[in-house]
């Protein structure tokens, strides 16, 4: 019997070794594999409007040390204005917006914006694989709030509601809506948040962190919901509702080879267009293209110029004796 006793008892002492064994193996797993801070990130991560787009950009984004953004023209045009473009005769990178016309001197960082010179900080970058805007010092163009951290950069459009929630407790922020799912950021409390949804799994919601990581959290760990701002609806550009009978016609007088030449007699021209408008009060223009020898390239640049402050002042255009404008540009901008 003592025998029996004996051997027992080995095996309880195993046994309790493979339980010690299990329980650091767990321990290892949560701290090594299931914990993930990304402390040491080799790559910038960007965030526009609660989605992460980092996988999509062309080139890396640039953070100064001053925390100021910096993003390629290319990945710009994707992701902002798919009509910027460098004029090489100028050396201004031109941009546009709802309502906005901006360009950028690259040699000695003026920006245009609309009829007002603004002075940058930080200037244009020429990496010699193309040109980086300092977009954090240009926000008034897009309309846009920029957060920025060494490691990422979250930006948010402000025409779309943002509502913010606070933590109440200190309280791990998940990749999934599980307690075992992994960790993205640790948080403190009273950290602010910017909510995007409840889950689909009840009790948990959908955050953003101004570090930016996006995950989930118990809502029971979050205070009351705090409405920023509301969204805001943008008004479509169209002719089709434009009183032709009522407008003031440009004609081959304006819509020259000079004026539309490059981007300071264009805007020449705009000033004087819009001023015209203005003093006569009829917000409608009509550009009769019937007697104009301008080719098409320049024309374009000259009505995606003119739009923004045509709607800046609730006017609308109409194209008359079109033989210059291909269908496609008319139609991609309700012309």
């Amino acid at each position: 019997m003592r025998k029996k006793k004996k051997v027992n008892k080995a095996k309880l002492i195993s046994r309790m070794l493979l339980l010690l064994i299990i329980i650091f193996g767990i321990i290892f797993l949560f701290k090594n594999v299931f914990t993930n801070n990304n402390t040491n990130i080799s790559e910038l991560a960007l965030i526009v409007d609660n989605q992460d787009i980092t996988s999509t950009l062309k080139k890396d984004i640039y953070i100064n040390k001053d925390k100021q953004l910096y993003m390629s023209v290319e990945d710009i045009k994707n992701t902002f204005d798919k009509n910027i473009y460098l004029e090489e005769e100028t050396g201004k990178l031109i941009t546009t917006s709802d309502t906005k016309v901006g360009a950028i001197d690259v040699n000695n960082n003026i920006f245009e914006l609309n009829d007002a010179t603004l002075l940058l900080t930080y200037g244009v970058i020429n990496y010699g694989t193309g040109y980086y805007i300092p977009i954090s010092e240009i926000t008034n163009i897009y309309n846009i709030d920029v957060w920025t951290t060494q490691n990422s950069a979250v930006i948010a459009s402000c025409y779309k509601e943002l509502t913010t929630v606070k933590t109440t407790k200190k309280v791990s922020l998940k990749k999934d809506t599980s307690f075992f799912s992994s960790t993205l950021q640790k948080l403190e409390k009273e950290k602010e948040l910017i909510f995007i949804e409840n889950a689909e799994k009840k009790g948990w919601v959908k955050v953003l962190t101004y570090e930016g990581k996006i995950g989930y959290i118990k809502e029971k760990n979050i205070g009351e919901k705090q409405k920023q701002r509301s969204s805001m609806e943008k008004d479509d550009f169209s002719s089709k509702v434009a009183d032709a009978n009522n407008a003031i016609e440009i004609n081959e007088k304006v819509i020259t080879l000079d004026n539309m030449s490059n981007f300071d007699n264009r805007k020449k021209a705009t000033q004087d267009i819009i001023s015209n408008v203005i003093s006569k009060e009829k917000y409608t223009i009509n550009l009769n293209l019937q007697n104009v020898n301008v080719e098409a390239k320049l024309l374009e640049r000259f009505i995606i110029e003119l739009i923004p402050r045509l709607k800046e002042i609730g006017g609308s255009i109409i194209i008359t004796n079109n033989n210059i404008l291909s269908n496609e540009f008319v139609s991609d901008n309700n012309l």
